[in-house]
């Protein structure tokens, strides 16, 4: 765990002492503030933050607690926002937990594994610190980031589902792919179901922070709408992901109908071809003693005859008709 000193959006050179927190931040002046970066905290660092810094007593139990969805609480002093970022992999998504504490002198960021990597927000806190000086550029920057993560997420989820709505339509899809289609689509449902129940409470979290903060200044209030918009983007994305697989189950289903009826159209007109041989064979087949073709010369070839004939008919018909 460590804490640094900002002023004007500058990283001033010397770190602040963990014990010594309460009293730099009530020593620091007009465009100075604390950044607190924690990876994987423990008990012990919890309750010095919490001692040093006043943090509320909910807000450091929902940290312990972890597993909390996207949200803003606000306390006196400060206000608790917690974040899920999330990355796709090969393996699927990989979401991680980022917990923050901002006041208008501090921010705390708590960090956890997978964790969240903080070089390309902290690179932009200088350039937002001429518009709106503060741990709240620096809680926009890692907002931006994560969402912006989201939104690349959403694109690649949209890119596999179309790669896998024109494997379906493929002439060479062969039956023995259909299991893996399904898995594949199962998993990208679950992706799907994942980033919106992450994106839909983020953008609570972006509007109250807008709305309802007396933490955030007047010019970074735009630049909290463009969060806004891009998680709207992000959510109609993956609603139209979810679509386009749903399409694709459809599709599987109606060829899978398709392909049952073709082997019921094969399989009945076969039946058909067989049943007439049959039932000539069952016929001069009964025992009787007064059937006159059984003492007839021509009674065998004319019988066999018939079988073969009546087949050859029967299988150019069916052939003509598409069923063989």
């Amino acid at each position: 765990m460590e804490a640094f000193a900002f002023r004007d959006g500058a990283l001033r050179a010397d770190a602040v002492p963990l014990d010594e927190l309460r009293a730099v931040v009530s020593d620091l002046g007009e465009g100075e503030w604390i950044w607190v970066d924690a990876v994987d905290p423990g008990t012990d660092d919890l309750t010095v933050l919490q001692k040093q810094l006043d943090l509320h007593d909910l807000a450091v139990e929902d940290v312990q607690q972890r597993d909390q969805r996207p949200k803003l609480d606000l306390y006196p002093g400060h206000a608790f926002a917690v974040f899920r970022p999330l990355s796709h992999g090969p393996d699927g998504l990989t979401g991680s937990e980022l917990f923050l504490f901002v006041s208008r002198r501090f921010l705390v960021t708590l960090r956890f594994q997978p964790v969240f990597e903080m070089e390309k927000a902290k690179h932009r806190w200088p350039i937002l610190a001429a518009l709106a000086p503060g741990p709240c550029s620096a809680l926009y920057a890692v907002a931006d980031e994560i969402v912006d993560d989201y939104l690349e997420v959403v694109e690649e989820l949209e890119e596999r589902a179309d790669e896998l709505e024109g494997e379906v339509f493929r002439s060479e899809f062969v039956e023995a792919e259909g299991a893996a289609l399904q898995l594949e689509i199962l998993r990208l449902r679950r992706d799907v179901v994942r980033l919106k129940r992450h994106a839909i409470p983020t953008r609570q979290v972006i509007d109250r922070l807008a709305d309802d903060s007396d933490l955030v200044t007047e010019p970074l209030v735009p630049y909290l709408r463009d969060i806004t918009d891009h998680l709207l983007r992000t959510i109609e994305l993956a609603d139209g992901v979810r679509e386009i697989l749903t399409t694709i189950v459809d599709i599987r289903m109606a060829q899978s109908a398709n392909q049952l009826n073709e082997v019921m159209k094969k399989l009945s007109a076969w039946a058909g071809i067989i049943l007439v041989p049959t039932l000539i064979a069952g016929i001069y087949g009964m025992n009787f003693d007064h059937m006159p073709e059984l003492h007839w010369t021509l009674g065998y070839p004319l019988a066999l005859g018939m079988m073969v004939a009546s087949a050859v008919a029967l299988y150019r018909g069916f052939r003509k008709r598409g069923w063989l």
